[in-house]
């Protein structure tokens, strides 16, 4: 947070200026460290308006940055130096200023009375739930440096997994963008010239010609109309999906369709146990890991299955059972668990399902990715023949009736 101050100097001179600090308190105590013997005001200041805040992924804290911090913490921890140092060796290093900015607040909250974890938790959308308990654990165990390494190492493979996804769309993506621009390029370009050398021979147009042209005609004529409409659709439609009910029946349906809805829950089982493992190794209680899964996972119907998991975990039926019983999960799952348990191994068991389930994602991905390609490529090459057949086919008559 941001907070303004005046404050008296020691040669009785006003100042004033702003601080990053977590809290009131912790401003106070910055500002009285700094040499400032009274303090006039203190007050938050309030956010203005900015690109930082429009557009937060631009100028947001990156997820390598956070995989780097974390080893980098972890070492220097490791070899001897205090928490607070290695964090203001870290913030004089080529971070970024957005990661700067809160390395100082945390070291100003640790110098305040604080924990690693504590100053970790004020930044929800920099560091995760699970990586801020991982962190806890670790420190209330006296080994901060192996939570740190795990935190680390689970965000990078999280991080893997994410870029496989992003990596196998990006190609049918671009396909149709292009197709889009091109499409509108020769509406609004190459069409209105031949619109009006028509109009002036009186031609006689084929059914696909009228039909683009009306089309064309439409949309340049009530072009800020259609924008508006489309505009309107888009926020009508982002409000509808943050209803609970529309939310719930989405879910339903992505689980319901085929290769996504397999996509879908092979990726949650992978989340599932590699999270599971890690925050058993942190030396968190399975009832405290499912808490956390559930609140991260963004699927209703995952979700609510993992609730009832943990429900029958606290009755004491064990990991186990509760997943066997639920369709939802795969029988591989629950009969590896059974493993687990006997074997008193859950975390190196879930290890390892979690690496199996990270393959069997990337294998359904390239299956879609195979699916979608021919199939998008069919669909614009028949929008682009339609438009330049339109355009084509009656200049050829044009032509043949002049000769």
């Amino acid at each position: 947070m941001s907070y303004k101050y005046q404050a008296y100097t020691s040669d009785k001179k006003i100042v004033e200026g702003t601080l990053e600090v977590a809290s009131e308190s912790l401003a106070e105590g910055a500002l009285y460290r700094a040499g400032y013997e009274r303090i006039i005001s203190l007050k938050e200041a309030k956010p203005g308006l900015s690109l930082e805040k429009l557009i937060p992924s631009l100028y947001g804290v990156k997820t390598q940055e956070v995989i780097d911090f974390s080893s980098q913490l972890a070492t220097l921890v490791e070899s001897g130096i205090s928490l607070v140092t290695a964090l203001e060796l870290l913030g004089r290093q080529n971070a970024s200023k957005p990661l700067k900015k809160i390395i100082a607040v945390m070291v100003e909250e640790i110098q305040g009375g604080g924990s690693l974890s504590q100053a970790l938790g004020r930044y929800p959308k920099v560091f995760s739930h699970t990586y801020v308990q991982t962190v806890k654990a670790s420190e209330q165990a006296g080994h901060m440096e192996t939570g740190l390494k795990q935190a680390g190492g689970y965000l990078e493979k999280q991080a893997t997994v994410n870029r496989k996804i992003k990596h196998a769309m990006a190609y049918p993506i671009f396909i149709l963008l292009m197709a889009v621009g091109v499409s509108i390029l020769l509406i609004t370009v190459a069409l209105p010239p031949l619109i009006r050398l028509f109009d002036s021979l009186g031609a006689d147009l084929p059914w696909m010609t009228r039909i683009l042209i009306g089309a064309a005609t439409f949309l340049l004529d009530n072009g800020l109309y259609v924008l508006g409409g489309l505009v309107l659709v888009i926020l009508l439609f982002i409000f509808a999906m943050r209803q609970p009910s529309v939310k719930a029946a989405r879910d339903r349906f992505i689980l319901k369709m085929p290769v996504i809805g397999n996509i879908v829950i092979e990726r949650s089982m992978q989340y599932f146990c590699q999270t599971t493992a890690m925050l058993l190794q942190a030396g968190l209680r399975l009832p405290a890991i499912m808490d956390i899964i559930i609140q991260t996972n963004r699927n209703y119907v995952i979700r609510q299955a993992l609730s009832d998991v943990r429900d029958s975990l606290m009755q004491g039926e064990g990991l186990a059972r509760p997943l066997a019983e639920n369709p939802l999960f795969p029988p591989l799952l629950a009969e590896m668990a059974v493993v687990g348990e006997k074997t008193g191994a859950m975390d190196a068991t879930l290890v390892t399902l979690a690496d199996f389930y990270e393959k069997k994602v990337s294998r359904r991905l390239e299956s879609l990715v195979a699916m979608i390609e021919p199939a998008l490529t069919v669909v614009v090459g028949l929008v682009v023949i339609f438009i330049a057949l339109s355009m084509i086919v009656p200049m050829y008559s044009i032509l043949r009736s002049i000769h």
